[in-house]
């Protein structure tokens, strides 16, 4: 198990169901190895309780691992397009799964269709995520390595700089090409058909309308591909920039590039995720009609356990035992973790345990923004649960992901507890070009919701002012 008394990176606590990542899991203990010659994630506790769940590892095994994963595969540009051009043949593949599944009528099908459609999907969507794991985890060691290679740098607030412009990426995230597309388009309709599953997530699934995008495209400018691709353009001078002031080597730069390209690519991934996201619920609302079983008790499953429901195994026991909160652990081998004892590991190793009472603290800086930014403090868990976020409010979350990009456009700055130069919240802020601070640990404890507080991206500090 995880040592608490050690550094632990956490992904999390944010809503989130076990159904619908459960095929990463095992991608991440087997058919990751299985792919790459013994390659492995390392040792894993993953926590669900009331709808939400948290990923957790020891952060030394995580940066270890995600270095020499990045090392063997990622910095190498042939070896980085090798392995990406295999994840698009898999990604062409399910998309053209899904499509099928799409024009299919479930209902109709026979019990023996229904397991080889429910099988096959599941096959293709592991194939998806395998090629996806070598800059997911090379991401954890990647930030290392280009600290090393811009030694020469002294001054830690110019180094953090250099760090941040050096790994941006220069392509929009899909959640900016989809505001790009939809402040262009005069069909709605053919839009939201495109975009229907954009707030999609791990905890769930729902089919926006043509209202949704109606209503968001009359506050977007007529002339935001243009201001979009200036930002690009400033992003690629700013780099060009920075290699011609610290002469960096070709080498130094190919390992930024690197970093750049797989944030791109997990933002890539993310998009297929959440349309992913749609047929596997759908195939888990036709299970449970058949086998008559509740949807939020399914939800509890893994696709492998779902599997077996096919097959005719009876898992209602299962199930309830899991209400109460459940967890995985994992590394070679997969564990369930009993109630009892996941509610044991959720109150060790959730949260950062606070000794004293705390007015300020600091973080990684990764967006500068304006340097500055004083607002009130909004804690945000549910990203779908905040009506009462405001424009100019500072949003503190335990981490983001793309569900909080409404959020964070309206956001004077954003703090996390977890994450570093190539975290989600990251990335979006320094698209935005807003202060972001990452890495807290202790953000949203020591916060409160109306607390007025300052952050500052010249220091790197967080200070409550009342």
């Amino acid at each position: 198990m995880i040592d608490s008394k050690k550094e632990i990176f956490r992904w999390g606590p944010i809503p989130g169901r076990f159904y619908y990542i459960s095929e990463f899991c095992f991608v991440c203990y087997k058919a990751f190895g299985e792919k790459y010659r013994g390659e492995r994630w390392v040792e894993t506790v993953l926590l669900f309780k009331d709808n939400r769940m948290v990923w957790i590892n020891q952060m030394e095994s995580l940066r270890t691992s995600g270095r020499k994963t990045f090392l063997k595969y990622m910095v190498n540009k042939d070896s980085r397009r090798k392995v990406y051009q295999e994840w698009k043949k898999h990604l062409a593949e399910l998309s053209d799964f899904q499509e099928k599944l799409r024009e299919s009528d479930l209902q109709k099908m026979d019990e023996s269709e229904f397991k080889k459609t429910f099988d096959e999907f599941f096959r293709l969507t592991i194939d998806f995520w395998v090629d996806t794991i070598p800059p997911e985890l090379g991401n954890y060691g990647s930030e290392d390595v280009l600290r090393e290679e811009l030694m020469l740098i002294k001054e830690k607030e110019e180094l953090s700089s250099v760090m941040e412009i050096l790994s941006t990426p220069e392509e929009l995230s899909f959640y900016l090409e989809e505001e790009v597309a939809l402040s262009e388009t005069d069909d709605i309709k053919d839009h939201q058909q495109k975009y229907f599953w954009l707030q999609n997530s791990y905890a769930g699934t729902k089919i926006l309308d043509k209202n949704y995008f109606a209503e968001r495209k009359k506050d977007l400018p007529n002339d935001l591909r243009k201001k979009t691709e200036e930002k690009l353009e400033k992003v690629k001078s700013e780099k060009m920039r920075i290699a011609k002031k610290h002469n960096l080597s070709a080498r130094t730069l190919e390992i930024a590039q690197a970093i750049s390209d797989n944030i791109e690519w997990q933002d890539q991934r993310k998009k297929h995720i959440f349309i992913n996201l749609h047929y596997k619920h759908i195939l888990l609302e036709e299970v449970a009609r058949r086998y008559s079983y509740p949807i939020k008790g399914l939800l509890n499953c893994g696709f492998d356990e779902v599997e077996k429901i096919l097959e005719g195994e009876d898992l209602h026991g299962r199930l309830k035992e899991r209400r109460d909160g459940f967890g995985l652990d994992f590394f070679q081998e997969a564990r369930i973790i009993p109630s009892a004892e996941a509610a044991k590991c959720w109150e060790e190793y959730t949260y950062e345990k606070i000794i004293e009472e705390v007015d300020h603290f600091s973080g990684v800086v990764a967006s500068k923004g304006q340097g500055v930014a004083r607002g009130k403090a909004k804690i945000i868990l549910d990203p779908f649960q905040a009506g009462s976020f405001r424009k100019g409010d500072i949003l503190i979350a335990p981490m983001t992901s793309p569900e909080y990009v409404f959020l964070m456009e309206k956001a004077a700055a954003i703090i996390t507890d977890t994450g570093g130069l190539t975290c989600h919240a990251a990335i979006v802020a320094r698209e935005f070009g807003i202060p972001c601070i990452v890495g807290t640990k202790i953000a949203t404890q020591v916060l409160k919701d109306g607390d007025l507080i300052e952050v500052n991206t010249e220091k790197g500090t967080v200070k409550k002012l009342q």
